[in-house]
């Protein structure tokens, strides 16, 4: 909620707002002091300058929803400063409904005001706001968790539990009122926090035209666990914008899904998609079942890991593959293509490895394959590795190293029938480590002591 002309405050209603807090309640009717042009916002705000908490019965309609806000910063209610941490938390349980209206004009052209008809948990300096939306369901045009426009950092949380729905309807394609805007923003703002958990079977965050954006410029975490699914019909952007995002999705359990169609997944990587350093840093995790649906792009401030699968194809441009939930194996049900950037793959058993098992072809080019020996294993001659496996197989100035073996472990690479594969030539020794050598550094000095006396 920034504070440009084209913009008006939110809460100047001349009808009904509900105002919750440790120590505000307004009456509907209540008439407040500053001026304004958009007159139809009806508007609920939980933990304005205070310690707030709500929850929703039955069907309850709003234009706008404010979890966790500061009156002053922006100037949303006319109070007067408030010199502590607002928090506010707002419960959609079970057989619950919250909608929010979309206004025709209020969010797009003439006027570019893109927090207008959305739910907004964590708004400005040092709020703190969580939904709770576990049973229920929500319907809004939008929805930003951890909010910082102007510099004014918060956190924010929103948790989908018990079968519990929130449907962020903004269409943000050309056609659309802001055509480009997420409809789902977590820790947009500069040193913002965002989280959205989405946990067991029936939970579920849509945005069926919409795009959704995790870190900005702030911390955003997305986890999906549990069999919740997240089902977005437009771009999924992990940190495309500047070098201070910073962020997560982990798609863990059987059932669970990040569901982007054949829409683009790009993580860590500009939205370009190419090596244009205006990007942060982002995690991709798919375990333990969790699904992945997209075309995943990932750049050099971007790392795909897990032993989940991912379906559509994958581009890596710089970025880091690390197979497994070590060890484990990542399947991708596509195409993949890596130029430059490094694939980690843990060994630590004669059977326990990670692999990159991919459906179609293979491509690697000026690509670094990094091996590390863990847990205390250390290969036998001749023990071999098939860690990474395709259709078809294309390699042009691909490196290897080892990590985790004493010095003199000589190995080869093989390429035969779309399967690259490591072969021990000589016995390899694992590091000890640093309280083993210590151990026998002190026991040699008994020895040596021993024996001088």
């Amino acid at each position: 909620m920034m504070s440009l002309p084209s913009r008006v405050p939110r809460l100047m209603p001349r009808m009904a707002s509900i105002v919750l807090a440790a120590a505000i309640a307004l009456p509907a009717t209540g008439a407040l002091a500053l001026p304004t042009v958009v007159n139809e916002f009806n508007s609920l705000y939980v933990g304005v300058d205070g310690v707030g908490a709500a929850s929703v019965s039955g069907t309850a309609t709003y234009d706008f929803v404010g979890i966790g806000v500061r009156s002053t910063d922006p100037q949303l209610t006319g109070h007067a400063p408030f010199a502590g941490n607002p928090v506010g938390t707002l419960e959609v349980g079970v057989g619950a409904t919250l909608n929010l209206n979309y206004l025709p004009g209020t969010i797009g052209a003439p006027v570019f005001r893109p927090l207008d008809n959305s739910v907004v948990v964590g708004n400005s300096l040092g709020t703190t706001g969580t939904l709770n939306v576990s049973g229920g369901a929500v319907s809004a045009p939008m929805l930003f968790v951890g909010q910082a426009d102007g510099l004014r950092p918060s956190t924010g949380t929103v948790n989908i539990t018990a079968g519990g729905q929130f449907n962020a309807t903004l269409d943000s394609s050309a056609t659309g009122p802001l055509p480009g805007f997420p409809a789902i923003s977590i820790g947009r703002g500069l040193g913002s926090v965002g989280t959205i958990n989405v946990s067991g079977a029936g939970s579920r965050l849509e945005a069926s035209v919409g795009m959704m954006s995790l870190a900005r410029e702030g911390n955003g975490t997305l986890n999906v666990q549990a069999g919740g699914v997240v089902a977005v019909g437009n771009t999924v952007f992990l940190s495309t914008i500047s070098s201070a995002g910073s962020a997560t999705v982990r798609v863990d359990g059987s059932g669970s899904m990040l569901d982007a169609g054949s829409h683009d997944i790009l993580v860590g990587i500009a939205n370009s998609k190419t090596n244009d350093p205006n990007h942060g840093t982002a995690v991709l995790d798919v375990r333990n079942g969790g699904e992945v649906k997209g075309t995943v792009y990932v750049g050099s401030g971007g790392t795909l890991t897990g032993n989940g699968l991912i379906t559509g194809n994958v581009t890596n441009l710089g970025g880091t593959v690390k197979p497994g939930n070590s060890p484990g194996t990542l399947h991708v049900a596509g195409d993949y293509s890596q130029d430059g950037g490094l694939i980690v793959i843990e060994i630590a058993g004669p059977s326990a490895f990670d692999i990159l098992d991919v459906t179609g072809a293979v491509m690697l080019d000026n690509v670094l394959i990094r091996f590390v020996f863990t847990g205390g294993f250390g290969p036998s001659a001749g023990a071999a590795f098939d860690f990474l496996k395709g259709a078809s197989l294309s390699l042009d100035d691909v490196s290897y190293e080892v990590e985790g073996l004493m010095a003199g472990f000589s190995y080869g690479v093989s390429d035969l029938n779309g399967v690259l594969s490591l072969t021990a030539r000589t016995d390899g020794s694992p590091i000890p480590k640093p309280y083993t050598l210590l151990l026998a550094g002190v026991g040699l000095l008994a020895l040596l002591m021993r024996r001088l006396s």
